[in-house]
């Protein structure tokens, strides 16, 4: 009669240990996926941070302002619009006077916006091709802006001019400055723009 009630006792402290065995190891196991994905998930939030893009563009008809919101919209990036002081004409007789008169006396225009350029890694400059080069507000701007270890990905807009034609002005104006100069493109047409950053894998 002793031992049969021995048994059970032993019998019922081998269930207790089994059941809190299991127990600890299951908790351990989901500790261990919680702390995973806790550190997954902080993983991906900074190489978000680290892969964050911006759209920085001056447009004074829109054809600039067009293609930056749609690149924009393709890659999902942050968009800024460049102010000017004092803002070109608006009348386009006028805008190419000032635009020539800047490039012959080597006039660098002041630029407005105050902007933190510490979140992002790539950066897509848009500008109008004036007299076949980059506008003197690209100077001011790689002037003005630390972009020290950022990527700069320039685009444009012209009806005859290719991006190919800014190219050395862009390559002085970074010379230098530790900054990953793309090649570019020039983006009259949403077909071009798509094709770029579909090859370049900036499309989100």
């Amino acid at each position: 009669m002793k031992k049969w009630l021995v048994g059970i006792v032993i019998a019922i402290v081998a269930l207790v240990a089994g059941v809190y065995l299991w127990s600890a190891q299951n908790g351990r196991q989901q500790h261990s996926a919680s702390r995973a994905n806790t550190a997954s998930s902080k993983s991906t939030t900074e190489s978000s941070k680290q892969h964050k893009m911006l759209v920085v563009y001056y447009s004074n008809s829109g054809t600039t302002e067009s293609a930056a919101k749609t690149i924009q919209k393709k890659t999902g990036a942050d968009i800024i619009k460049l102010q000017m002081s004092p803002d070109y004409p608006s009348d386009y007789s006028k805008l190419t006077v000032v635009a020539k008169r800047q490039i012959d006396r080597n006039q660098h225009p002041k630029i407005l916006n105050n902007i933190d350029f510490s979140k992002y890694s790539t950066i897509f400059l848009g500008f109008p091709t004036w007299y076949h080069r980059p506008p003197m507000f690209i100077n001011t701007f790689f002037e003005k802006y630390d972009l020290k270890g950022k990527t700069v990905v320039p685009f444009t807009t012209s009806m005859s001019s290719s991006i190919a034609v800014s190219r050395p002005y862009l390559k002085k104006m970074t010379a230098n400055k530790q900054i990953v100069l793309q090649t570019g493109f020039r983006a009259n047409e949403t077909s071009t723009i798509t094709k770029y950053l579909k090859q370049h894998n900036f499309t989100k």
